[in-house]
């Protein structure tokens, strides 16, 4: 049976790698119009367009060829892809990024082409986790295209069936998005050429249609190819070579051919990636919750009346997206694009912090903050009742104020340490920051706490410790311990020797390696890939390359436990404190391990200073669990995995069913577990002295050494958490949000208010469920939940403080709206979900 080619011509956009954003714009301008200009010479030529972050600019700089792009796209001879504004990572971003990333994408190209973009295409993407069925089907994708990955040996194109049970019709490429490209100009040579090229996809082929993607990084286009095709085709008789777009081919093949389905998880590639330019990751997860925080409390100001900024947090959400795109925040780029990556970033940080304070001023403006002391109102972004950690800083001019108590809306003490104050020459206090645990704050809503003055505060306390005095009674350990957990830490190095869990009395450390917490900087004489090794750019295939805790007697790693310093407590009522601080090697080393009253969590501040090139640090955790299960979060779910180092979101896990510890993370996705010991990958010192031959407009004169982090102080946050029980029973994905978004502490005046002192917007009922959005639309309030467990609930519920005119589900782009029926007046939405679904409400509610 003769094979048909489907040639699709297209150029892979490096939106900001080795070159700069607006260097690129330059070379992705002259490919278009190269591109345009094929096409007008020769009726048989087709392109392709993808990323709104490319062809948005370029209308704009071109609004003369736009008539002809418009025609282009109704002749089916231009298809716009992607449907993306930049084609992103999907490990490292959260899974509310992605859809925002469709959003984007797909929404302009609809308002200013008239496209509704059908083709996914993560076509270099790092590596891809198994809820992307689910994301791109409820995105409006009819098919996926991508180079990354696949390690089996069935046909290039199958059904991928996602964690809920969603199928995605999928097509590997195998030989790259260049399988023809460049083609050379003379049949003699291009016989040679596709015969050796086609050769795998031939292989692989369950029909008689074989899709060629081809083009390269920032690379022309090829019109000579009509030529050759019709002399190969005219020559031979085995082969037909057609130019096609994407649609063109998935027509022909998605629907008549039977295909095989495949589960599971695509990941891991460039494992590097995980920690190089570490700070990117860091500002991307800060970013992401601060825009979907200034969300949430912008959805709740519209509906008590006050002006919305959806439209300015859309546009702010655009440089995330931006930052979002692979080889950026996966940190494979030069310095210049460093730096205008963490300029992007601190600019959507200071507008969404901007947005954020506009709305919560209107709506702290409509709650009684009326009574005694002073208003504290605390704002949980999360949609469950939680207890939690929440800082303010407070003033007085009256100098007799010398110790400050906090209450809640129902006059109960919480605990509560001034953890920095300056005082008048009276002993009063002039200004401080206190800290203190709110308890059972109100799902996504508010309570008001209120700070009074007194003259002490109570003694007691559920935090214990071993020194107990102003002199260290114990020189060489220093033991932390509230409700929940007993620590016992070196005191000269800040190693834990034990980490008891007392609800059990499991010790979570394995008493031969005693040094749980400790950092080890390792040779890596990797690139920003890679561990120990040079960028694969063809790597199609998982590279699961296994990272051991070396041994303590490698020359090739040092152990922060092997320094030391002079470790100290700082005792409170909310908190106990261990830090530590010395020279680690020619660089530095400080750590914190906190303990808070009434809190199963251990938090860890950790800041390093490098000084060597060519290193690698991580955090180890030796357990005493010789095999257990390893379970990570991947955006919108959490699914097992082997040793080696992976991408996980908030947290990973490693149990065995009755015990388990979690490490929990800010913006530090390479995980791993191997031979007992959990591993944080926290930062990775590396440059491309030695060059990159992939191209893409790389220069051997760009400079990329910043990369070596040398003199550069970074502070990293992770937490422990052991726990009984499996990783379902700890409630991970709860302890994890919490960590990464914490307690709001809003500052505001006495004044009455229509608003209660205690207010809950959306309550949600099953503890698998969480709400990843709540955001103003002109339809109404959008809400996303999500099942987090992999358990179906039938009733599930959202509670909502106002009542319900109307609602409706839509797909995860808000299109596609279906009415779900409530009846009228109630407050309550039900609906049943799927294990690990995600589900799209919009409401209109009538507030008073």
């Amino acid at each position: 049976m003769k094979q048909i080619v489907h040639y699709v011509p297209h150029i892979h956009y490096d939106a900001e790698v080795f070159l700069t954003r607006d260097e690129t714009f330059e070379i992705g301008y002259a490919v278009a119009l190269g591109a345009l200009a094929a096409m007008r010479a020769d009726p048989q030529f087709k392109f392709v367009l993808d990323q709104t972050c490319y062809i948005e600019p370029f209308l704009r700089a071109h609004p003369e060829e736009r008539p002809f792009v418009e025609q282009m796209i109704a002749a089916g001879r231009l298809e716009i892809t992607c449907g993306m504004y930049a084609m992103p990572d999907v490990n490292i971003p959260s899974g509310e990024s992605f859809i925002r990333q469709v959003l984007a994408g797909k929404g302009w190209a609809e308002r200013e082409l008239g496209v509704e973009v059908r083709s996914g295409w993560l076509l270099d993407t790092f590596g891809q986790h198994p809820q992307i069925p689910q994301l791109m089907a409820k995105c409006g994708y009819d098919y996926n295209l991508f180079q990354r990955l696949g390690d089996f040996d069935g046909p290039t194109e199958y059904w991928w069936q996602g964690l809920d049970g969603t199928r995605l019709f999928c097509h590997w490429m195998r030989s790259t998005y260049c399988v023809l490209y460049p083609a050379p100009g003379n049949l003699h040579e291009f016989k040679k050429f596709a015969d050796l090229r086609l050769a795998l996809l031939k292989k692989h082929a369950a029909t008689p249609h074989l899709l060629a993607v081809s083009g390269a990084d920032l690379t022309h286009i090829q019109p000579h190819v009509s030529r050759i095709f019709a002399e190969y085709n005219q020559a031979y008789g085995e082969v037909e070579f057609r130019i096609a777009t994407p649609r063109e081919y998935f027509d022909l093949v998605k629907g008549n051919f039977e295909f095989p389905t495949r589960q599971g998880d695509l990941n891991p590639v460039f494992q590097g990636c995980y920690s190089a330019r570490i700070a990117v990751k860091q500002w991307n997860r800060k970013v992401e919750n601060a825009l979907v925080d200034a969300e949430l409390a912008d959805a709740l100001a519209a509906l008590l009346g006050g002006p919305s900024q959806a439209a300015q947090l859309a546009r702010t959400w655009e440089g995330v997206l931006f930052n979002q795109f692979h080889d950026i925040i996966c940190g494979s780029h030069v310095d210049k694009v460093y730096r205008h990556t963490i300029e992007r970033y601190q600019v959507a940080a200071a507008q969404a912090g901007q947005c954020l304070e506009q709305a919560t001023d209107h709506l702290l403006a409509q709650i009684d903050t009326r009574g005694e002391g002073i208003p504290l109102v605390v704002f949980n972004p999360l949609s469950w009742e939680r207890d939690d950690v929440v800082e303010f800083r407070l003033g007085f001019t009256e100098k007799e104020v010398f110790e400050v108590e906090i209450r809640n809306s129902a006059g109960q003490v919480m605990a509560s340490d001034l953890v920095a104050c300056e005082r008048y020459e009276t002993g009063g206090i002039k200004r401080a920051t206190v800290l203190f645990v709110a308890r059972r704050v109100p799902a996504l809503g508010y309570e008001v706490y209120r700070a009074f003055p007194v003259a002490a505060l109570p003694a007691t306390s559920a935090l214990v410790t071993n020194q107990v005095t102003f002199i260290t009674a114990d020189v060489h350990t220093d033991v932390l311990e509230n409700e929940f957990f007993r620590l016992e830490v070196d005191s000269w190095t800040g190693a834990m020797r034990s980490l008891r869990d007392k609800r059990s009395g499991w010790e979570v450390i394995d008493p031969q390696r005693p040094y749980g917490g400790t950092v080890v900087r390792e040779l890596d004489n990797g690139n920003f890939w890679e561990y120990n090794g040079h960028c694969k750019g063809d790597a199609l295939y998982p590279m699961n390359r296994l990272h051991p805790l070396p041994a303590e007697g490698d020359g090739r790693a040092a152990f922060s436990h092997h320094y030391g310093g002079d470790g100290r407590m700082t005792r409170g009522s909310a908190r106990l404190d261990y830090h530590v601080n010395f020279a680690f090697g020619k660089g530095f080393f400080a750590t914190r391990i906190r303990l808070y009253a009434g809190l199963p969590r251990i938090d860890m501040h950790t800041t390093l200073v490098n000084e060597d090139e060519r290193v690698r640090y991580r955090m180890a955790l030796p357990t005493s669990l010789p095999a257990g299960t390893i379970t990570q979060e991947i955006p919108f779910g959490a699914i097992e995995r082997p040793a080696g180092e992976f991408p996980a979101q908030n947290w990973v896990d490693y149990g065995d069913g009755k015990q388990g510890v979690s490490v929990l993370n800010r913006g530090l996705p390479g995980n791993n577990v191997e031979d007992g010991v959990m591993m944080l990958s926290l930062l990775k010192a590396t440059a491309l002295k030695e060059g990159y031959g992939e191209g893409g407009g790389w220069d051997n004169k760009t400079k990329t050494t910043d990369g070596y982090e040398l003199g550069v102080r970074h502070e990293f946050d992770y937490a422990l958490v052991p726990h009984q029980g499996d990783w379902r029973q700890a409630q991970l994905c709860r302890r994890g949000a919490e960590f990464n978004r914490p307690l709001l502490g809003l500052k505001t005046t006495k004044h009455a208010g229509r608003l209660p002192q205690r207010f809950s917007l959306i309550e949600v009922k099953g503890e698998n469920l969480a709400v990843s959005t709540v955001r103003h639309s002109a339809e109404g309030t959008v809400v996303r939940v999500y099942e987090t467990e992999g358990r179906s609930q039938a009733g599930a519920q959202l509670r909502f403080a106002f009542p319900i005119q109307s609602a409706a589900e839509t797909n995860l782009i808000e299109r596609e709206a279906q009415p779900v029926a409530c009846t009228p007046g109630s407050q309550i939405l039900s609906f049943d979900i799927a294990p690990f679904e995600i589900k799209t409400f919009r409401v209109v509610l009538g507030v008073p």
